[in-house]
């Protein structure tokens, strides 16, 4: 659906972007994450067509975004970070305005845009967008970039600056719509980004840092570590790191195999095990040591 290929991008002498290949199948959520100036914003603006790529190539679906932009851009649904409204019109106005700029006829704008903003959970209608929140208006833009039925949707911090609650529905509405679109993000939210995305792509300094499942990133990058609790009198011949902690010793493990062996050498010292847990590493966790 989305192929970006060996993509640079430059300001004058500084380097924004550099040399970035992936690919976004068909009904895939794809995300983007990285710091702030890690290039992020710059390839949604190339992709979308509102900038030229310095080096590289841009293809959505068949259409080359450089050399058939209008094709290409007619398959793309837009959310920038900072979307502006008309304040003096009203939802219906707003979608009215840009379905026309489609070339949709009134009563399909009208149909489509009922479905979109009900599936929102937006009333008021006919509220004028100056009176409406934050994230009232940012459904409502979420609902033009809808309106014209693309097939891949370009969203660049679609909960930027919105209360935990609303940021929470925008992002299960937008998982919802997996497998119906194709889509691509950006955001600073990793906790949602793992919770969605079902290939994320980290950035540092316009460069790619991991690019993978977000199981596939915690192996490379954090994999799974164990800790087993147990009282031993005699740690002589233990050759993991044992702290003691309220009466008992605990040890980090890194494999099953490392747990297996400790677990086995404590019973055979007639020590005691007192309990196992495992965590794997968040995304979040993951993230700021590959960007620090």
């Amino acid at each position: 659906m989305l192929k970006v290929e060996n993509v640079s991008k430059k300001y004058g002498d500084f380097q924004a972007v550099d040399n970035i290949s992936f690919r976004i199948d068909k009904g895939e959520i794809f995300g983007i994450v990285g710091p702030n100036g890690a290039g992020k914003t710059s390839i949604i603006k190339m992709i979308v067509g509102l900038i030229e790529p310095s080096e590289g190539e841009i293809w959505i679906s068949r259409y080359n975004i450089k050399t058939m932009g209008e094709k290409a851009k007619q398959l793309i649904g837009y959310l920038p970070e900072e979307s502006p409204v008309y304040e003096d019109m009203t939802a219906m106005e707003y979608l009215d305005f840009f379905g026309e700029i489609y070339g949709i006829g009134r009563q399909e704008v009208r149909e489509r845009a009922e479905a979109i903003l009900n599936d929102l959970n937006l009333k008021h209608l006919n509220r004028k967008l100056g009176e409406m929140s934050k994230g009232m208006r940012r459904k409502v833009a979420i609902a033009r970039s809808l309106i014209n039925n693309p097939e891949l949707l370009v969203y660049d911090e679609p909960t930027s600056g919105l209360d935990p609650i609303t940021s929470n529905y925008v992002m299960e509405y937008i998982r919802n719509l997996k497998g119906e679109k194709t889509i691509l993000l950006t955001t600073h939210n990793l906790y949602q980004a793992e919770k969605i995305c079902d290939r994320i792509l980290i950035l540092k300094d316009g460069r790619m840092v991991a690019l993978d499942r977000v199981d596939g990133i915690k192996q490379r990058f954090g994999g799974v570590k164990y800790t087993l609790r147990f009282r031993l009198g005699n740690l002589t011949g233990i050759h993991l790191p044992v702290e003691s902690r309220n009466g008992c010793k605990v040890a980090l493990c890194s494999s099953v195999e490392e747990v297996n062996t400790l677990a086995r050498e404590v019973v055979r010292r007639g020590g005691e095990i007192l309990d196992i847990e495992s965590h794997a590493p968040s995304l979040e966790e993951i993230f700021l040591t590959v960007v620090s």
